[in-house]
């Protein structure tokens, strides 16, 4: 840094410091603007992954079916899955039956409980998960039918008969019954509490045969229009399958992530606006009080443009200090608000506290511009001569 540039940094420091108390009320105007952006931005970024995992609460948003009377069989499964990629947050299949209850028959599904629960987290239940293969889950209006609690046993078997391979055993049910203990009964308020639901490993070990599913679930990050254009995806590069979008589920997360979006940049334009009118303020008044001293030095020979680039150099300086302390200030209310309202942590976010010290240079820059033009109005001789 040769001499020249040494000075400008010294009058431009000297500048700000012996005016600290007035510069100060235009650092804290941009200190607190960056705060709010800041703050508001970091929550923008953390906030749609815990709405889409409490969204999810509402139930799958891509239901895939097969083609026809075919199943989806678990190969299937995975080429759907890689297809999802990096958005997929839950999955889960589901077979469907019968079981005969003495001679009544009774509705069954069959999947992992633990995934199902993934993406039906809304389940009730008035006792506790199947732990093995001798439990099974019934819906309440199913119990309710037969007059069964939690802990009754209930002896069940396999509906379907065997194929017809000839001989003496031909058409005949060689499956035998088995007594299940009830673990928990079933509340959904939907379909699911009139079926009896079992585990892949207990409904193969009563004799059924599980190799494919009716029906899969998904829960999957993204709006209406990334899903519909997976769905299409699928529908294309998986063969036998066509997957459908639930309407409902992803316009509701869609409304509330565009109601946070559209929020956080009206707000950002209010406070960026009231910025630009405090440090404007607080320069213009800066510039009036060192209408003298800028008097002088044009009187001395320095130029309009000399002045006007000194004044930029402290709303430069101006607004890295305001932005630095409010991204400091941000980050702390970014966390309490996460902390309050969705018990999360921030997740610090580089590239948004960047940008919003830059913007708040910016802001401190164009704020100035108005009051630099009055320093090309000053001329020496009216202001040395006291007017």
């Amino acid at each position: 840094m040769n001499s020249h540039k040494r000075m400008f940094v010294r009058i431009i420091w000297k500048a700000f410091a012996h005016r600290f108390s007035r510069v100060m009320i235009a650092s804290l105007a941009i200190a607190m603007g960056a705060s709010i952006l800041s703050g508001l931005g970091l929550v923008a970024v953390t906030v749609p992954d815990y709405i889409a995992k409490e969204l999810r609460s509402f139930g799958a948003n891509l239901v895939v079916l097969p083609q026809g009377s075919n199943v989806i069989t678990r190969e299937t499964v995975s080429a759907i899955d890689r297809q999802c990629g990096e958005s997929l947050m839950g999955r889960a299949g589901y077979s469907y039956g019968n079981l005969l209850y003495g001679q009544q028959p009774v509705p069954l599904m069959v999947t992992k409980f633990a995934d199902a629960r993934s993406v039906r987290p809304y389940w009730s239940i008035d006792g506790k998960v199947p732990q093995g293969s001798e439990q099974i889950l019934l819906g309440v209006n199913l119990a309710e039918k037969f007059r069964l609690h939690v802990g009754d046993l209930i002896g069940l078997k396999v509906a379907q008969l065997r194929e017809n391979t000839g001989g003496d055993d031909s058409g005949r049910d060689n499956r035998a019954g088995k007594q299940l203990e009830i673990s928990g009964l079933l509340r959904t308020g939907g379909p699911e509490d009139d079926l009896a639901v079992l585990s892949p490993d207990s409904y193969t070990a009563m004799g059924g045969v599980a190799d494919g599913y009716s029906l899969v679930e998904y829960s999957l990050k993204g709006d209406t229009s990334q899903l519909s254009a997976l769905a299409k995806t699928i529908g294309k590069k998986v063969k036998g399958v066509d997957a459908e979008v639930v309407r409902r589920t992803t316009q509701n997360e869609t409304r509330i992530a565009h109601t946070l979006s559209n929020l956080i940049w009206l707000v950002s334009i209010i406070i960026s606006a009231l910025m630009l009118i405090a440090v404007s303020a607080t320069l213009s008044s800066i510039v009036s009080e060192r209408a003298r001293e800028i008097g002088l030095k044009k009187a001395l020979g320095a130029l309009s443009k000399d002045v006007f680039t000194e004044l930029i150099g402290e709303s430069i300086m101006l607004g890295l200090f305001g932005g630095f302390l409010g991204v400091l200030l941000g980050i702390g209310l970014a966390d309490y608000i996460l902390q309050k309202v969705f018990l999360a942590r921030v997740e610090i976010n580089w590239i948004i506290l960047v940008l919003t010290i830059v913007f708040s240079v910016a802001v401190a820059v164009i704020g100035s511009l108005w009051p630099a033009k009055r320093i090309a109005r000053i001329n020496p001789i009216n202001v040395l001569g006291g007017e």
